[in-house]
């Protein structure tokens, strides 16, 4: 019968379909005829066949407002969008500055039903005490909707007259009745309810009969609705669906003749607002309810809760799934994983030392130790694998540690272990050493407390080598396994590590995610490093927090002690960075710099204080430059702190408090507030980390670095594009083509790469990048460029200023001039004006 209707010239039901819509700008006018009313805080109020309405951002103090915020509603071909242009005020209600509507129909009717980027200058209609006047204009985009052409046919058709057989009557005409019929039982309080049975029994072909329409409804109080008889309105009713007058379940209908789900009804409050009941679960909505998406099925718990099934991702909700929901879900779960994805690209791009170039078959090199293996990743990246203790490295065995390539005196021989570690040979006295004997004749000089000179021994390779050789001689055999899920990552690995012994944990991990089973070759262990470095180190868990506005390097949160388990989280955390370092993994972000030189015992000073809070360091420094007693700062030596909206006052000395800070002592006092701002409400949580660390790790094995050296160790260094660090660099008093400039680009591209770290190091504070490289840059008042200076006269050194990833750069007078002076200063950091 309804394909009859059809097509007898009856509109057919209309399918929801997505429109998006900008609300871009608006020129308003000011009608309210006050000399002294100021301007609009305007806001958009957009609505859709009176559904709920939704609301852009509130605009100060203008009449030409800028919105440009988009909206994604359904709307169907017979649609109106209702626009309303609302005044902010906080102290009384909102007023409409101007409204209008948009008949989607008439736009594609005119369009030839396409709807994309079409902007409309829409005029909006205010109320003033002389009657409507013109309140300004709205300009909105429409996009996204398209509608075929026998279907706009069949609505082109259904609006113009049209004659009725048999006396049936259009389908207008039947919304029209059913509006009054439901207007007229809305003022006396009820809410109808279409009873079918009824309304079957009343209709029938070519005659007129009485109609009974009974309203009711199910809650505890019933109220019927006035009985409306007239053989009038009979004739003009459209016949029902006959599927219904068979199965005898009731017809609902909403305001756009679409069928609800099963058990919905909708109903019209006595405010003629149109709500949506649930009878399954009982409950009420103002939103128009769908139809499940593909896949979905709706079940009851034995406990009578109602809840979903999605049979395509084997999950369950209590929440109902909209096709809405189930799209947005899906878009961000594949943008998440594609985030995700990148991040672990680019995390798995750090190094420490560069990649050996393409292996030859002439490969003046020769061939790999035994049991060594290279291999090249899809995206054309080297790596090597050691079969003997199935482990995976970037860096080519055959290069690894080489300082230089002078050639081994007479009778020397150099060697691999099975773990790659070099050695060497004196076939004249048949002895073998780790160290190199090309050492003591290719670099002259005073020698240090390791027997090789001094110069070498500064290497950082030297260093590191001394260090791999320390983990790889205290490894022990086996593996330790560890089974963890990635959706409760840090618990597991929590409880896991904990509760192996520490001699345990410097075993060959071997990693198993749950559902992923694999052969752990170091790639995996890799991953768990990383992922779980970023679980540990997120400052949501209140274990650490960024240093500060501009640093987002982490420190040791002072209220960790929310969590009563924190210290045992500490110890964890240092069992963690312990083994990262014991099996030369790297984790995802990296501490500040006094945390470092705290792990490694060193003292830390005044400067320190200046990359984790400048206001505390300028304090100091002001109290050192200036006379304390001539200001009459009443200064003692005492500290207040708060934490937790607790304040604490802390003696920095005994009977500090009563002990006034002067000109003699003051020195006295910037010391001690000094180790106090380091230590205040960490204390226990520095010493648990240390004790977890120090079980793994002996801290003594770290006595050969700095702290810069050991944030290298352990956060690695990135690939360093040096276009993009041109591209983005500025200059100041110095141009792109100063010969100064020109001088310090060829020094860098000579550089190798761990120089370069430290470079970066000794300009912006710390060697790793942001994901946008070089035009991420962050100072201490948002993104802040490379920049370099010119200051000072030649016989400086240069400075840098990490807060602004600035260099000042002398204007030096030779190419040889500025690059002992640079490489003077990188190496020796400390005192040159670091800020």
């Amino acid at each position: 019968m309804a394909n009859s209707q059809t097509q007898q010239g009856q509109a057919p039901n209309p399918a929801y379909s997505q429109l998006k819509v900008t609300v871009a700008s608006a020129k308003l006018k000011d009608n309210t005829g006050s000399w002294f009313s100021g301007k609009a805080d305007p806001y958009v109020e957009l609505s859709v066949d009176g559904q709920p309405p939704r609301k852009t951002e509130v605009i100060k103090k203008t009449w030409t407002p800028q919105w440009n915020e988009h909206f994604t509603v359904l709307v169907t071909p017979q649609s109106k969008l209702e626009f309303k242009v609302y005044n902010h005020f906080s102290v009384k209600s909102d007023v409409v500055i101007g409204k209008c509507a948009v008949d989607v129909l008439s736009l594609l009717k005119k369009h030839h039903g396409k709807l994309e980027n079409l902007s409309l200058k829409q005029e909006l209609k205010s109320e003033s005490k002389n009657g409507p006047a013109r309140g300004g204009d709205l300009h909105v985009t429409l996009d996204g909707l398209s509608i075929s052409a026998d279907i706009l046919a069949r609505y082109t058709t259904t609006n113009g007259p049209s004659s009725q057989p048999n006396g049936d009557v259009s389908h207008n005409q039947t919304r029209t009745n059913q509006s009054q019929a439901t207007a007229s039982t809305a003022a006396t309080g009820a809410r109808p309810r279409t009873n079918s049975s009824n309304a079957a029994a009343g209709s029938s072909s070519g005659s007129s009969t009485t109609t009974t329409t009974t309203s009711t409804t199910t809650t505890s109080s019933t109220t019927a609705a006035p009985t409306t008889t007239s053989s009038s309105t009979t004739a003009r009713s459209a016949p029902p669906p006959a599927g219904s007058a068979r199965s005898g379940a009731p017809i609902t209908v909403d305001i756009n003749n679409q069928p609800l789900p099963p058990a919905w009804e909708m109903r019209i409050d006595p405010h003629g607002r149109p709500y949506y009941v649930d009878h399954n679960t009982r409950t009420t909505t103002w939103e128009r309810p769908q139809p499940l998406p593909p896949g979905w099925e709706r079940r009851t718990d034995p406990r009578g809760r109602v809840y979903y099934v999605d049979h395509n991702t084997r999950t369950t909700t209590w929440q109902r799934p909209t096709v809405d929901s189930v799209r947005n879900f899906e878009q961000w779960h594949q943008h998440r994983n594609q985030m995700h994805n990148a991040t672990l690209q680019q995390f798995q791009q750090r190094f420490l030392f560069p990649n050996a170039n393409q292996v030859e078959s002439s490969d003046p090199l020769g061939q790999l130790p035994g049991g060594w293996e290279k291999r090249v990743e899809p995206n054309g990246r080297v790596y090597f694998v050691n079969h003997h203790t199935r482990t995976t490295q970037w860096e080519d065995p055959r290069t690894q540690g080489a300082l230089n390539e002078e050639p081994l005196p007479e009778g020397w021989e150099m060697r691999y272990t099975n773990e790659g570690v070099r050695y060497f040979v004196d076939h004249n006295t048949r002895t073998t050493t780790f160290q190199d004997p090309r050492s003591g004749t290719g670099n002259k000089g005073p020698k240090g407390a390791f027997g090789v000179p001094i110069a070498y021994e500064r290497s950082f390779r030297w260093k590191l080598g001394q260090f791999r050789y320390l983990c790889q001689s205290n490894a022990l055999a086996s593996h330790v396994k560890l089974t963890v899920s990635r959706d409760s990552l840090f618990e597991q690995s929590f409880q896991q590590v904990m509760r192996l012994q520490p001699f345990d944990l410097r075993r060959r991990l071997y990693i198993i995610f749950k559902g992923e089973e694999g052969l752990d070759y170091g790639g995996v262990a890799r991953e768990w490093f990383f992922m779980l470095s970023q679980e540990v180190l997120n400052p949501m868990y209140c274990l650490f927090e960024y240093a500060n506005k501009s640093n987002y390097s982490l420190q040791i949160n002072a209220a960790s002690s929310v969590n009563p388990d924190h210290l045992l989280y500490f110890r964890f955390v240092g069992r963690f960075i312990a083994m990262a370092l014991f099996h030369q993994k790297f984790i995802y972000s990296g501490f500040t710099m006094p945390f470092y030189k705290r792990m490694l015992n060193k003292k830390l000073i005044v400067k320190d204080l200046e990359t984790i809070d400048p206001e505390f360091y300028n304090s100091l420094v002001w109290v050192r430059d200036n006379n304390v007693e001539e200001c009459a700062l009443d200064l003692t030596f005492s500290a207040d702190f708060e934490i937790l909206g607790k304040i604490d006052t802390f003696d920095l000395k005994p009977e500090g408090r009563d002990v006034g800070v002067t000109e003699e002592n003051k020195e006295e006092y910037i010391s001690l507030m000094t180790q106090w701002r380091f230590n205040r409400g960490i204390e226990e949580q520095t010493k648990a980390f240390l004790e977890g660390f120090n079980e793994v790790l002996p801290l003594q094995w770290l006595q050969y670095f700095d702290e810069r050296e050991l944030e290298l160790m352990l956060c690695g260094m990135q690939e360093i594009d040096m276009e993009d660090w041109q591209r983005h660099t500025i200059y100041r008093h110095y141009t792109r083509t100063s010969k100064q400039v020109v001088w310090f680009w060829q020094a860098v591209k000579e550089f190798d790469h761990e120089k370069r770290a430290r470079l970066l190091q000794f300009v912006t504070g710390t060697c790793r990048l942001p994901v946008g490289g070089f035009a991420e840059l962050m100072g201490s008042n948002g993104p802040q460029k490379f920049c370099i200076e010119k200051v000072g006269k030649d016989t400086w050194l240069p400075r840098s200023h990490t807060c602004f990833n600035r260099l000042d750069l002398p204007p030096y007078k030779s190419y040889e001039q500025l690059l002992e002076k640079i490489s003077y200063a990188i190496e020796e950091t400390e005192g040159f004006a670091q800020e």
